[in-house]
């Protein structure tokens, strides 16, 4: 489940996913926050032939405060390796100014691209992309390009993408440079225009993948700028992705960072610090591996693995490449006060379309418990097996302490003339048995604990005779082993105190008649 509840299936979209809807599981009673996530299935290499994987965005800040986490999943805890997610240099927003109506740029293609068109992508506060054209690419020479700003967008709102498109699928046939300067924000109340990159400064913007091998770049000339000393250019090569070429801001400064497990870095030979690309519901998305991890809550390691990422991060991107498929938030994740569970989960099953798309993790862990296999099985077995357990250790030591008694009366008399106290021959007798008894207990419990692992392993397999994941963990209930142990402890000393006084009260002139022993 990966939370105290979790609401999966639901149709990627921003009417069925929005805020709306977030806040409305919020507002249940007894839920104390709720996360978006997106899970979907990806590639890397070729959509077709290449290894396949599964993909989870979560919100990174809001994640380790709702799942559940286990030590031994990763070498770090979870808020590390959500750290790790949000990890990058955080590269300033290009913020466009409240009240603008257009977006404008200097142009000029060094060919002529009849097919090409300009693009770009802005997003509000939402975190809703929109994809504006500004019109056909001109013939060689600065043209100023532009579009009105849509409206319905919630302000303040960003410039994340400049692009050019041609409407074909896959590789083009033409390669080709194309310079830009001065793009900026235009107004109808009367103000300056507004510059938001002039390409003066350092170049923060980088190219979106086309390819597994794209040879995309952005960078600065002096060469042939419209206005001021500098002006940005765009290389490109024949690929693209959906007909889209062009750059981008990055939060983090480059590829998105994302954790892998372990199984993932095994299968596509990956490594730390590696940067890749894959594919993601037909969309290149260039990756950078920060960590890996061993597992992950309601992902499956076996076979090729899945890789984790911010959500922000991943929708940003994603969305940029195309206007008409965007992805949006899939699932939620919600956790409860404690004792709130029933009436979340029914509250929980109004809003979600079908009674299927809710997990609840206090549900399952019921049916588990009210298992009649479990209850009327395991359980009856459990206490059987502690009944067998003293009373098969308590008649092995006694017996073992009688025939002790019976056998080394001779040897207790000698020492008793040899000038032993009944005090000291008690201590003798103790230092030497207990020891015995201590030293069964250790072995015994150790091989109980090597049996338990040998019979779980057994048993925690799938359908298909794969072990589970993550691995089952043995837990020792020791408000009932505890007290077994401690009565193990006194009937052992009972036993021994017993067999001291027999030893000791030996008749010596029995002895020395050789009636005893």
């Amino acid at each position: 489940v990966g939370a105290d509840l979790r609401v999966t299936g639901t149709r990627t979209s921003p009417v069925a996913f929005n805020e709306h809807l977030t806040t409305s599981y919020s507002e249940i009673p007894g839920v104390t926050s709720v996360s978006k996530a997106y899970r979907a299935g990806g590639n890397v290499g070729n959509a077709y032939v290449g290894n396949s994987f599964s993909l989870l965005a979560v919100e990174a800040a809001k994640f380790p405060y709702i799942s559940w986490y286990r030590d031994n999943f990763s070498s770090q805890p979870l808020t590390g390796i959500m750290r790790t997610l949000q990890s990058g240099v955080n590269a300033e927003t290009i913020d466009i100014p409240e009240g603008a109506q257009k977006l404008s740029v200097w142009a000029n293609a060094k060919e002529f691209y009849p097919n090409m068109f300009m693009r770009m992508v802005i997003q509000d506060s939402e975190g809703t992309p929109k994809t504006v054209s500004l019109g056909r690419m001109q013939p060689p020479g600065w043209a100023l390009l532009d579009a009105d700003i849509p409206d319905g967008l919630m302000w303040p709102l960003s410039l994340i993408s400049v692009q050019i498109f041609e409407p074909i699928f896959g590789p083009s046939n033409r390669t080709g440079t194309l310079l830009l300067d001065n793009i900026h924000a235009e107004f109808n109340d009367g103000r300056e225009p507004q510059i938001l990159d002039d390409f003066e400064g350092n170049n923060e913007w980088i190219p979106l993948a086309t390819s597994m091998i794209s040879t995309d770049t952005v960078g600065i000339t002096k060469q042939a700028q419209h206005g001021g000393r500098q002006a940005g250019v765009f290389s490109f090569g024949v690929d693209t992705d959906q007909g889209v070429r062009g750059f981008y801001r990055s939060p983090s400064g480059g590829p998105i960072p994302a954790v892998a497990s372990a199984s993932f870095a095994r299968t596509n030979g990956v490594e730390v610090g590696q940067s890749i690309i894959v594919n993601m519901t037909g969309r290149l998305l260039p990756v950078r591996i920060m960590d890996t991890v061993d597992y992950f809550p309601t992902m499956n390691p076996t076979e090729n693995g899945f890789l984790l990422v911010d959500l922000d991060n991943a929708l940003r991107y994603l969305n940029s490449i195309t206007s008409v498929s965007k992805v949006w938030p899939n699932e939620l994740f919600v956790s409860e006060n404690p004792g709130s569970e029933e009436e979340v989960r029914r509250l929980a099953k109004r809003l979600a379309p079908s009674n299927d798309m809710i997990q609840d993790r206090a549900a399952l862990l019921e049916s588990i418990r009210l298992d009649p296999l479990i209850t009327a099985g395991w359980k009856a077995m459990a206490l059987l097996a502690m009944g067998v357990i003293l009373f098969a250790a308590s008649l092995g030591y006694v017996t073992y302490l009688l025939s002790f008694s019976a056998q080394s009366s001779s040897e207790m008399g000698f020492l008793q003339v040899l000038g032993m106290s009944k005090r000291q021959m008690g201590w003798l007798l103790s230092a030497e048995h207990l020891a015995v008894a201590a030293l069964g207990l250790v072995i015994g419990t150790l091989a109980g604990f090597a049996m338990s692992n040998m019979m779980v392993s057994a048993l925690a397999v799938t359908e298909d005779g794969e072990p589970v994941a993550p691995p089952l963990i043995l837990t020792t209930n020791w408000a009932i082993m505890g007290p077994i142990y401690f009565a193990l402890v006194v009937i052992f000393t009972g036993a021994l105190i017993w067999t001291a006084r027999a030893t000791s009260s030996v008749e010596l002139n029995e002895l020395s008649r050789g009636e005893r022993g």
